[in-house]
């Protein structure tokens, strides 16, 4: 499986607990990083990379192959989440609560909560972190 496949495999899912549990082994395998948003606050890591990480109004999140840096630690890697972003907008014209910005090569999901735009998540190959 690669980045595109996943991707596809999880978009138009609804918000909730645990939503890639049934695609968590086949993602570690493959070496693919699912992230995506949760409550108002935290940017979630699943798959190769299981972590979270504070991003209350949005931020950089940053993190290395092992994980989000807890301390602040300014890492090789960064995911820039942005909360209610006037141009993040879905097809239909509707906001979309969390997006990302991020320079490592990567593909997009939808995740509805409520059948409204909740989140356009991101996967990428743990291969294209920078170590450290």
């Amino acid at each position: 499986m690669d980045k595109k496949e996943l991707a596809q495999l999880i978009n138009g899912r609804e918000y909730g607990y645990e939503i890639f549990r049934d695609v968590r082994r086949a993602a570690i395998d493959a070496g693919l990083v699912i992230v995506s948003g949760a409550s108002d606050d935290l940017i979630e890591f699943d798959g190769a990379i299981y972590d979270e990480g504070g991003c209350f109004d949005g931020g950089k999140v940053f993190f290395d192959r092992t994980g989000v840096s807890q301390d602040g630690l300014e890492l090789a890697n960064y995911i820039e989440a942005l909360w209610c972003d006037k141009a993040a907008l879905d097809e239909n014209g509707n906001m979309i609560t969390w997006t990302y910005k991020t320079d490592i090569p990567h593909e997009t999901f939808m995740i509805y909560e409520n059948e409204e735009p909740y989140c356009r998540g991101i996967v990428f190959d743990l291969a294209d972190v920078k170590e450290g």
